[in-house]
């Protein structure tokens, strides 16, 4: 993370680098062999659009699971934030990180230029809200993705992100979405045991995500009401969906997995409490929802940031 950003809370990352390493070796793994290697160079060419710590962090651990791996251009709203991420990707691998200044791409088409750069995978790592259209270009041009969660903050966004999810399928790309349940040894065991009959036929089931604060960024008074905005992306509906979106899907993805299926109703609450300053924008810090699904089940809901 860039040091503008206030540190007031959150976990250690650890199993979100464990689970990167492995999606993506899934990622490199499951492409076709004619479409993998660029122009008959024996390397996979990576591209990253949203170059904050998820996205450099995604690129590292790309790296790491493949010796194969370059990464190649880099593209971020924001020139600071690339350089940044160009820094560390340097110093951390070397030549690996192959990135030329006519491969790096600022502004709100940065997208374009990465794509249409030369690369075989794109990591998708910008906030969640510009997710679907930068899916939808990486699919279109045929590349292989690996896109951070949440796909979409709302259902214009999801209605796109599956569509071109259908196409990704019909050429054959290879799509991974970071939620990183699906891809945890520990989970997967579970589950299967729970679909095998383990404890019975499941009548409720409970999630909780339930923490403090995280980072925030100030606004500095050079910074235009959309910049501060995208910078401080956590805090507004536009961009991250809120926190029952942008993170809490963990948890009721994996309700969703236990249960196979989704919910049909949902009532709930939620409010601002503890977090009203104007640096949290306008997301709740607080949720809490009851889900019935098809079979009669209810699921209570809770998740949390204060």
């Amino acid at each position: 993370m860039s040091d503008e950003r206030q540190k007031v809370g959150g976990k250690g990352k650890a199993s979100r680098r464990d689970f990167l390493k492995m999606a993506l070796a899934t990622t490199v793994a499951g492409m076709t062999v004619p479409f993998v290697h660029a122009q008959g160079s024996g390397k996979l060419r990576v591209g990253v659009i949203g170059c904050g710590g998820r996205g450099t962090g995604a690129a590292i651990d790309c790296a790491n699971a493949d010796p194969a791996v370059e990464i190649y251009a880099l593209g971020d709203l924001f020139p600071d934030r690339l350089q940044s991420s160009f820094n560390r990707l340097k110093e951390q691998l070397k030549e690996r990180c192959n990135v030329t200044p006519d491969r790096c791409f600022t502004g709100f088409d940065n997208y374009k230029g990465v794509i249409n750069s030369g690369v075989d995978i794109v990591i998708l790592a910008t906030p969640p809200a510009f997710r679907p259209i930068h899916f939808r270009a990486a699919v279109e041009a045929g590349k292989h993705v690996f896109m951070e969660k949440p796909v979409a903050v709302c259902p214009a966004g999801v209605r796109l992100v599956l569509e071109y999810a259908q196409i990704a399928q019909q050429k054959k790309l290879t799509v991974v979405a970071g939620t990183q349940r699906r891809h945890d040894f520990g989970y997967r065991e579970t589950i299967q045991r729970l679909h095998d009959g383990a404890i019975g036929d499941i009548v409720a089931a409970y999630g909780y995500w339930n923490q403090g604060g995280l980072w925030s960024v100030p606004k500095r008074p050079e910074m235009t009401d959309v910049e501060w905005q995208i910078r401080n992306w956590l805090y507004f509906t536009w961009l991250s969906g809120d926190h029952i979106v942008e993170q809490h899907v963990h948890n009721l993805d994996v309700l969703n997995w236990v249960l196979k299926a989704h919910p049909v109703k949902a009532m709930g609450v939620g409010g601002r409490q503890a977090r009203t300053a104007p640096i949290y924008g306008n997301i709740y810090d607080h949720f809490a929802i009851e889900f019935e699904y098809p079979n009669g089940v209810r699921v209570l809901s809770m998740c949390r940031q204060i």
